[in-house]
């Protein structure tokens, strides 16, 4: 599963912290924002991506507790947040989201000579 970049920057952060610790741990939104990469991330994008992980059954969320936030990671949240940790299992994972890729680039880089054999072709008539 490949998730979008707050999601899955948020999901590798719960991961690092809590494979040290255990399963359940407390975080400040003030923290999570310097997680990001994004300079000027706003504390309500962080909600937001924390509730989504919440929805697809990644991370289990308690009630919050004002800037804290409490949650655990699920089983497929810690096996996603590990593989998002590790940069050959993290491309692993993107080609096979995007497995038709490289078919879609061999297949429009011949479109384009054919296209040029053409072009070429009826410029000479």
């Amino acid at each position: 599963m490949w998730l979008p970049k707050n999601e899955r920057d948020l999901l590798t952060y719960y991961y690092q912290e809590l494979k040290q610790t255990g399963v359940k741990g407390q975080f400040f939104l003030s923290d999570l924002t310097k997680c990001l990469r994004k300079p000027n991330v706003s504390k309500t994008k962080i909600q937001i991506a924390n509730f989504t992980l919440d929805k697809r059954n990644l991370i289990a969320l308690m009630p919050s507790q004002g800037d804290a936030v409490t949650l655990s990671l699920t089983l497929t949240g810690y096996d996603l947040g590990r593989k998002y940790s590790s940069w050959w299992s993290r491309t692993g994972l993107l080609f096979a989201e995007y497995k038709d890729h490289w078919f879609w680039l061999i297949v429009s880089f011949l479109g384009g000579v054919v296209g040029a054999l053409i072009v070429n072709w009826l410029s000479k008539t």
